[in-house]
């Protein structure tokens, strides 16, 4: 079935709008799972890039929640974006009543953004992805550094994640892994990174330049109910090498296991013990948090 859009005129993102700002939520048993953390940092994204938004966050949460009921769907991703109407290009076409169609790239600044809501059918890897784990590769292509841009806003210019899914096909692997500046690991195209080395969870600090991921948080929570050693590390090449476990977070992968990265087996080359029990307790928490039988 084709995506169910809100408004109609509207899609996300489009290839101009680099100056927006987006969320992508997951649905289970027709609820959207920490909706309000999700609103939370589409907001903070949009007061970091300067963008103007009129509702507020009980307002849009209910535009969502109301799209998501209208789509039908129970298992769905839905995807948010506020992003400014663009200034009129100079050699625009002038439409009915002096109205200028199209546009330049540069946002109209006094005008508010106004919010389109995309619900699609859940997409996630397949279960046997799951079973042997990913592959990944450490790839040449950066994000903006820190310093330039600061990655924990949500912007919709993706040019370094497109260049590093190039890479990583090239590879003839699953996904792609950044470095930072000084040599260390930060994140992945769309997902958050972490290792387990002697029973620890290591991740990296989000001031390395990567997204706080909501499921990078639950994880938090998850390694203390489980009774988990977790802590924010940089972590190099060589600590990923000798990882006895190596796993991506994100809302749609959930907590997806790594089994080989840059060709180097990851411990036994199969998911680990301390990946499979996270995401064993992330799928429990959904259901206890979103009531779901």
């Amino acid at each position: 079935m084709g995506p169910f859009v809100d408004p109609l005129h509207l899609e996300l993102p489009k290839a101009w709008a680099s100056n927006g700002c987006f969320e992508t939520m997951r649905a289970y048993g027709g609820r959207i799972f920490r909706l309000e953390d999700h609103l939370e940092r589409l907001y903070a994204s949009a007061t970091s890039l300067g963008t103007r938004v009129e509702v507020d966050r009980r307002h849009v949460g209910r535009r969502l929640r109301t799209a998501l009921k209208r789509s039908g769907l129970n298992e769905a991703v839905v995807r948010i974006a506020l992003i400014p109407p663009p200034f009129a290009s100079p050699k625009a076409n002038i439409g009915p009543a002096g109205r200028a169609k199209g546009g330049g790239i540069i946002p109209r600044r006094e005008e508010p953004a106004s919010p389109s809501i995309v619900v699609q059918p859940a997409t996630r890897p397949p279960a046997s992805a799951y079973r042997r784990g990913a592959q990944v590769a450490i790839v040449p292509a950066r994000k903006f550094a820190v310093g330039s841009i600061n990655p924990q806003a949500k912007y919709s210019a993706r040019l370094g994640s497109v260049l590093a899914v190039i890479d990583a096909r090239l590879r003839g692997v699953d996904e792609a892994l950044f470095l930072d500046e000084a040599g260390s690991v930060t994140e992945s195209t769309a997902s958050n990174f972490g290792i387990v080395s002697k029973e620890a969870v290591l991740t990296p600090p989000c001031w390395l330049g990567l997204l706080t991921g909501i499921t990078r948080e639950v994880l938090f929570e998850l390694a203390q109910e489980l009774r988990l050693q977790i802590r924010e590390v940089p972590l190099t090449r060589h600590d990923l090498y000798n990882a006895d476990e190596a796993f991506l977070t994100s809302t749609l992968k959930e907590v997806l296991p790594v089994t080989s990265i840059d060709g180097r087996r990851i411990g036994t080359g199969r998911p680990g013990p301390i990946t499979k029990r996270l995401h064993r307790a992330f799928q429990r928490l959904v259901k206890r948090e979103l009531h779901i039988n």
